[in-house]
């Protein structure tokens, strides 16, 4: 089932979404940030999941470490183009509006980070054998999982295949 909805209302939900996801990452990273070290791992599921509190100067599991400027560049290039994306496609359709709210709020959240932490980036998710994110990053994946979704939805519901 396909919600749609008016462009005013689906301008409102992005928004929405993106200040929630933007102040949700930045509340989270506040409250971890001041955190003592001592506390830290936190274990939430035993040999699985832990909270840790890591700094990241680099892209998705540490690479390209200390080109700070070159990832802000990328971050504004990228939130330019969200906005852009969700002009140009104006699609109507909810659950649309929400995953690319979702992108945009983990873009700016990680953005906020670089340029008032001295390029780093606050990561305290860590699940074990895979890698170390936080709640922007979460965020980026699931909005870009929906965002695909949708888009191959009425792909293949037009018949262009």
């Amino acid at each position: 089932m396909k919600i749609r909805a008016s462009n005013k209302l689906l301008n409102i939900i992005f928004a929405i979404n993106a200040t929630v996801i933007l102040v949700l990452d930045q509340l989270t990273k506040y409250i971890i940030n001041n955190l003592p070290q001592s506390v830290f791992p936190i274990e939430v599921i035993p040999n699985f999941f832990y909270i840790i509190r890591i700094t990241n100067t680099g892209a998705a599991f540490g690479l390209f470490q200390n080109r700070t400027k070159i990832f802000i560049i990328i971050s504004i290039i990228a939130i330019i183009l969200i906005i852009v994306l969700k002009i140009k496609m104006n699609l109507k359709i909810v659950l649309y509006n929400i995953g690319l709210g979702f992108v945009l709020g983990g873009a700016l959240g990680n953005l906020v980070d670089r340029i008032t932490r001295e390029g780093e980036v606050t990561d305290f998710l860590h699940v074990v054998f895979f890698a170390v994110f936080n709640v922007a990053d979460s965020f980026i994946v699931i909005g870009f999982g929906i965002i695909i979704l949708v888009i191959l939805k009425n792909f293949f519901k037009k018949g262009a295949v």
